[in-house]
């Protein structure tokens, strides 16, 4: 599927310039010690000491995060009489005085409040170096196509990136964004990582001369993973496999649905792929890894440009074949149905055409006449046949409740057709 465009942010941003009020507190920083300890909401943070001006009036740069919030597309920071806007899990804000309350509260597409006092899990002053996001940790398994997500840094222009092996740089990645468009928050890497090895990726931010403004992000469990084969269980598709919805980048686990998978699955999805792409990788990218199940979900990106659903079927039947000339069980997932009200209102990707359902459909039941399938169709299509407007933002990716649906469902299918599938 679809990598999350830019074009959502801009549309996004200009409904954010409305008129906002002063609100409670939320948090309260001290900025008066050189070196202290906050406790935000129940964690304990350690702020770091100042580099400039220790007197009551300091300036200072603090940088806040907190978890991402269900259906949140932007959001609203507040402290004193500044009103800030962030697409992202995080924010650099200038600061000046002694104390500090912060607010942050997470709103939808048209500006309407998603969730209010969001907790503030981490505060830094006067950071030095860049602050990652992604959460390889929480994975079972690092992804084949890994997404490099971080907190902008203020005054940043563009972000370098690395990523190395056992110690050695083996990629190195220059963003092209403009830090005004308030979006340059994450880097789809298009190369997959096969080869075992233990990996860690950095960023740092960047002036438009190309000078280093900050130091590399430090080294940290969600920043580093380790691949190796084989896996037993992995799962092929666009997008709605490589996961994020909107502003979660798949970097995230809050909008995967490998997340609300007890067993574990080996992601190779790719966003934006059709089934004709996915069928061109299919010795690349699986082959490599073993698998003895693969879960298929592929389709969406061909009906919704009109691709008809006759040379779908002909890709899914290759890649099928190509399973069982390797001795992988295929199991088909039926594709999401998308929202195209929703589509014309973000403007994430153009209307799809309007025989769209019925070209699905024909996907559909194709699946349906397969050995091992699993259909999600029912629980996440309303009575038009259109993705529930409740289960996704854009109209075209589900957002964290409709990744767990098919979490779930790909477990249930795992633990009802053979208990010893659970062992990795």
């Amino acid at each position: 599927m679809l990598k999350i465009l830019p074009i959502i942010f801009a549309v996004i941003l200009s409904l954010s310039h409305i008129q906002f009020q002063k609100e409670n507190s939320l948090q309260n920083v001290n900025f008066a010690s050189a070196e202290s300890e906050s406790k935000v909401n129940d964690e304990v943070v350690t702020l770091i000491e100042p580099t400039q001006n220790k007197n009551f009036g300091a300036v200072n740069t603090v940088r806040l995060t907190w978890n991402p919030v269900a259906y949140a597309v932007r959001y609203r920071i507040t402290y004193g009489d500044k009103v800030i806007i962030s697409p992202t899990t995080g924010v650099e804000v200038t600061v000046k005085g002694a104390d500090e309350v912060f607010k942050v509260t997470a709103l939808d597409f048209d500006n309407q409040v998603a969730a209010e006092d969001v907790p503030i899990v981490s505060t830094e002053i006067n950071p030095k170096a860049m602050h990652t996001t992604s959460e390889f940790d929480k994975m079972s398994y690092s992804p084949l196509y890994v997404v490099y997500s971080w907190i902008p840094a203020k005054n940043a222009d563009h972000y370098e990136i690395r990523l190395l092996k056992d110690g050695e740089v083996v990629r190195n990645f220059m963003t092209e964004f403009d830090s005004k468009e308030e979006n340059n928050f994450d880097y789809y890497d298009d190369d997959p990582i096969i080869e075992d090895g233990n990996y860690y990726w950095q960023v740092r931010g960047m002036s438009a001369d190309d000078v280093a403004i900050t130091d590399w992000s430090e080294i940290n469990p969600g920043n580093s993973f380790t691949v190796t084969k084989p896996a037993k269980f992995c799962s092929l598709g666009d997008s709605i496999t490589h996961g994020g919805a909107v502003t979660v980048p798949p970097s995230q686990t809050f909008c995967n649905w490998q997340t609300y998978c007890s067993v574990p699955v080996k992601n190779l999805g790719h966003s934006g792929d059709t089934t004709e792409q996915i069928l061109d990788r299919f010795d690349d990218d699986v082959l490599p890894f073993k698998p003895e199940f693969l879960f298929i979900m592929a389709g969406v990106n061909d009906f919704r440009v009109g691709i008809v659903s006759n040379y779908s079927i002909k890709n899914l039947a290759e890649i099928r074949d190509k399973c069982q000339e390797n001795g992988i069980t295929p199991i088909f997932i039926t594709p999401t149905p998308i929202n195209p009200e929703k589509i014309l209102k973000t403007k994430i990707v153009d209307v799809p055409p309007n025989d769209w359902r019925s070209q699905r459909n024909e996907i559909c039941n194709w699946i349906r006449k397969q050995k091992y399938f699993i259909d999600i169709t029912a629980e996440m299509s309303d009575d038009k046949g259109n993705l529930k407007a409740y289960l996704t933002t854009d109209g075209l990716h589900p957002d964290s409740e409709g990744k767990q649906i098919i979490g779930k469902a790909v477990e249930k299918w795992i633990l009802d057709n053979n208990s010893s599938t659970q062992e990795s």
